[in-house]
């Protein structure tokens, strides 16, 4: 046998030998297919055969529905009375809502501005560090409960901004503050 006949009959067979592997795979997935289906087929019934079973007394055996049981004639007026009376009973539970409450609430001017100063402070030594580390977020968060809503978004604002620009690095393991 020459060279290049044994090299065509190992070619051959190793098609062959791919051929076959793929078309045995297709049988078992077609079997497998089959038993899928068939197991599914077999779990709808079984959960038709129990709706059937917790439906049992309300379905006639003729399959119609057995009359609902007469509600009294007067439902209406006592679901009305019951909300009537609950309605009042939050009204006069409810704080009277005439003047809108203030958004922001009185800053105690000591105290928050020191608070103040100290917080810009912090983001001021961190900016020109350029790092943000575990010190300056407990600094910061020491100041943060004494400052206004709109004071804490100013700050953490300028700290944002600073670390998507790229002019902070940031070294925390948990919050900025």
């Amino acid at each position: 046998m020459t060279p290049l006949s044994r090299t065509l009959v190992v070619l051959n067979l190793m098609f062959f030998g791919a051929g076959l592997a793929l078309f045995v795979q297709g049988q078992r997935a077609s079997s497998s297919a089959r038993e899928v289906e068939a197991r599914l087929e077999r779990m709808e019934g079984r959960i038709n055969q129990l709706l059937a079973q917790r439906q049992g007394p309300a379905v006639a055996l003729s399959g119609a529905p057995s009359p609902a049981p007469a509600l009294p004639a007067d439902l209406d007026t006592r679901v009305e009375q019951a909300v009537t009376r609950a309605l009042q009973a939050h009204a006069s539970s409810a704080a009277p809502r005439d003047t809108p409450a203030p958004r922001e609430p009185p800053v105690p001017n000591a105290r928050n501005a020191e608070a103040w100063a100290r917080g810009n402070e912090v983001v001021d030594r961190a900016l020109s560090d350029r790092r943000w580390g575990e010190a300056q977020a407990r600094e910061l968060a020491a100041s943060v409960p004494l400052l206004t809503q709109q004071q804490q978004l100013d700050l953490l604002r300028r700290l944002s901004v600073a670390i998507n620009e790229g002019q902070l690095k940031v070294e925390t393991r948990g919050p900025l503050f």
